[in-house]
This record gives C-alpha cells, sequence and structure tokens, in this order.
C-alpha cells in the first residue's frame, strides 16, 4: 500500500461527514486538501483496521531498514572502551594478523541461506589449516576483552569487528566505525566456506557473489593485503601500493618474485577486475571510501544483532 493511499485514509477517518451525507451514500467531498471520501461510520472500523494491518503489507525492506541495525550507538562509552583497551594491545607489526582474523571470521557467509558470517566463530575454528598463525591475533584481544569485560562485556564478534577497523587507520588507513551489538556463534561454522587462496578470477567472483559482494567490492577488500608480509609495499603501511604492484606484475619477471597469493595473481588477468584495479592504482582515495564501504559491509554480514 503506497503512502498517499495510507494518507489518504488517514484523512478519510480523521474528517467528518456532513449532517446531510447519506449514511449509505459514498461520494466525494472537497476539502482544503482536495477531494476526500465520505466515509460511513460503519466502514470506520475497516479502515482502522487496515491501518493497523499496514506494516504487513509494506515491503520487507522497508519495515527492516526501520528496525535498530546495531544495539548501541556508536558514541557510547562501550565503543569507546573497545577502541581504547584495543589501541593498548595493537601495534603495526600486529595489524594484519588482526585484520585477516576479521577476514576469516567474517568470510564464512553464504547469502542464500544466511548463514556464517561475523559471529565470532572464528575462535573454534582456529585449529583449521587455514587458519593458521590466527590464534596470535586471537591471544593478543583475548587481553582487551578481559579487561573490557570487567566493566562491560563484549562479543568476540564486536571485538574483532572494531580491532580490524582500528588496525586499518592505525597503519594510515581511512577511518572507520561499526556498528556494537553482534552476538555470537555458540560453534564453529561448517568447514569449506572460505574463499581458497587458490581461486581464479571467475569463481573467486563467484564465491563473493554467494556472499553477496559485487566485483568492485571483492577488488577493494582485496587491498587489505597491502598490510603483512605479501609483498606489496610496506607491511605497516594500509595505502593502495596493492594495485600498483599488481599492475606490475613482478611474479612474472624472470626468477618469479614471491608476491601475493595465486588469488592475487588472477585479478589482474581479469578485465572487470583490472578496471577496479586501475582507478584504485590511480587514486588511493577513492580505494579508502570503497574499502571503508565494503569492510562494513563485510562485518554485517550474517550478523544477529542483540537488539533484534
Amino acid at each position: 500500500m503506497s503512502s498517499s493511499l495510507s494518507n489518504h485514509l488517514l484523512l478519510s477517518l480523521q474528517r467528518p461527514s456532513t449532517s446531510t451525507a447519506n449514511p449509505n451514500d459514498h461520494t466525494v467531498a472537497c476539502s482544503d486538501v482536495g477531494p476526500i471520501a465520505v466515509v460511513p461510520s460503519s466502514k470506520r472500523r475497516e479502515l482502522i483496521y487496515c491501518l493497523a494491518t499496514l506494516p504487513c503489507l509494506l515491503p520487507l525492506t522497508r519495515i527492516m531498514s526501520c528496525l535498530p541495525a546495531n544495539a548501541m550507538p556508536l558514541d557510547t562509552k562501550e565503543y569507546v572502551l573497545i577502541k581504547q583497551e584495543v589501541m593498548k594491545v595493537l601495534s603495526k607489526a600486529k595489524a594484519a594478523g588482526v585484520l585477516r582474523l576479521v577476514f576469516h571470521d567474517a568470510g564464512t557467509f553464504q547469502l542464500d541461506d544466511n548463514t556464517g558470517g561475523m559471529n565470532g566463530s572464528i575462535i573454534y575454528e582456529l585449529e583449521r589449516p587455514e587458519n593458521a598463525g590466527l590464534k596470535k591475533s586471537v591471544k593478543v584481544l583475548q587481553k582487551a576483552k578481559t579487561e573490557i569485560d570487567a566493566i562491560q562485556p563484549v562479543s568476540w564478534a564486536d571485538m574483532i569487528a572494531v580491532a580490524g577497523a582500528e588496525a586499518v587507520e592505525l597503519c594510515g588507513g581511512p577511518p572507520i566505525q561499526v556498528s556494537l551489538g553482534r552476538v555470537d556463534s555458540l560453534g564453529a561454522d561448517p568447514e569449506g566456506k572460505l574463499p581458497e587462496e587458490s581461486l581464479g578470477a571467475s569463481d573467486l567472483k563467484k564465491c563473493f557473489r554467494r556472499m553477496g559482494f559485487s566485483t568492485q567490492e571483492l577488488v577493494a577488500l582485496s587491498g587489505a593485503h597491502t598490510l603483512g608480509s605479501k609483498g606489496f609495499g610496506s607491511p605497516t603501511s594500509f595505502d593502495n601500493s596493492y594495485y600498483k604492484v599488481l599492475l606490475e606484475k613482478p611474479w612474472t619477471s624472470k626468477g618469479g618474485s614471491m608476491i601475493g597469493l595465486p588469488s592475487d595473481h588472477a585479478l589482474v588477468e581479469d578485465d572487470e577486475c583490472i578496471r577496479w584495479i586501475k582507478k584504485y592504482a590511480d587514486n588511493e582515495n577513492m580505494f579508502f571510501e570503497d574499502f571503508k564501504n565494503a569492510y562494513v559491509k563485510l562485518v554485517n554480514s550474517g550478523v544477529r544483532w542483540s537488539s533484534l
């Protein structure tokens, strides 16, 4: 039901009928707001019921957009507390591992059945081969989480989401604010849901589409590989070096430089991906903005909010 129709119904209820109107006559009267229906009293109960059930007739997306997506506003003491404690344990050298923790927790999301996602399940999945090395990052955040929990309990999902954003900013990337209120999973997500490092561009794009991400968002999020030891610029600087190095293809030179993963190399061979790679190589501000938006979407993927 359209908003104009609902407003029309409201006006019909509020506007009294004239004394000369026939109770059974559904004529049209004029007013300062234009012609409105003179509704007999016997029909008003039906209109009231219609208006009361109006939300049920609206598209689901409009209803959901009115609901709170987070349990706490971003300027709460809880949010400030998490940021402060994270920064006490985080350093540029640890930033890449913490950011990787975000991707491995949220990267299990499947849009079709709404499973996986940013739910803290990574703490149950640390023995899996694809998560090798992440125990160190969990241990780092555990120190901060213990301090926070003593004041205000925080979920692992919120902890990791905020820590990843702080890691990006600490290394020179864009400031990113994320909502709070994620509920942790009580167990591990199914195996085999993370994108494999050996995927070609076509399969990689399919994998990200199953997560609800476009090719542009895939390329933007891949820019996180600029941090760490994959060989894209400084390991502690979040910038657009990743894209510049991809365009140079150093791994194709004689001797084959050990830079990046097979999935990184595949992106630059794809016509759709390379358009975005070139844009981000030329415009760091565009990359920062697109990465920020894609990151927020990533850490909201599959989330069960405590307020819902």
